[in-house]
């Protein structure tokens, strides 16, 4: 035979289950629900992310690249004309600066043959207008004779075994040289001073 329930136990047990929902209320808990994750779905967004901003950064930087590119290639072609431009004005102008020189050689031919007087003067005025038209151009002439030997400027083709002269010194000048601007365009081609070797050695001998 089951046994009979206590009447006097069960007001007891209404009790509790009453005093457990109350303190559940009163504290405000709400049962936590556990929500699924999902770490390898986040990595892979994350690295997703990330190529697609290296991605586009690479773009930006080849457009950059492009377009300097672009830049430079405009700026050495209008260089090079330039360039061009300053070298056949510069010719231009050297040209109209010798045809008066032109003109006089015309004139010197034109004398007679037997007026050698002329003729001359002709030629030595005209040599002096030629001089003085690539002198203002800028031309300098480098003659050197009874200077030292200086091989930025010059060039020994000749060794000279000369007692009065120093070791060193150029004691001639076989072909003027000449500077234009700042620039060395043509070396003196000279002799060059050396000591004697004895009192049967004369003249010079080929570098």
């Amino acid at each position: 035979m089951p046994d009979e329930k206590d009447p006097a136990q069960e007001p007891d047990q209404l009790d509790d289950v009453i005093e457990i929902e109350f303190l559940d209320e009163e504290s405000g808990l709400q049962p936590v629900e556990e929500s699924p994750s999902s770490p390898d779905g986040e990595e892979e967004l994350s690295i997703q992310e990330e190529v697609d901003h290296l991605k586009n950064e690479l773009d930006h930087v080849r457009d950059i690249y492009l377009r300097k590119l672009a830049e430079f290639d405009n700026f050495r072609k209008r260089t090079e004309r330039e360039r061009e431009d300053f070298q056949q004005t510069a010719g231009e102008d050297l040209v109209k600066e010798l045809l008066p020189v032109l003109d006089n050689f015309e004139r010197a031919l034109q004398q007679e043959k037997t007026d050698s007087g002329a003729f001359r003067d002709g030629i030595e005025m005209i040599a002096r207008q030629f001089w003085d038209t690539l002198q203002r151009k800028g031309l300098e002439v480098v003659n050197p004779e009874g200077q030292p030997f200086d091989p930025e400027l010059h060039e020994a083709v000749q060794r000279v075994e000369a007692a009065d002269h120093a070791p060193g010194t150029v004691v001639w000048v076989m072909l003027k040289g000449y500077t234009f601007g700042d620039r060395l365009i043509r070396p003196a081609m000279v002799g060059v001073a050396v000591e004697p070797q004895g009192p049967e050695s004369v003249g010079g001998s080929a570098f």
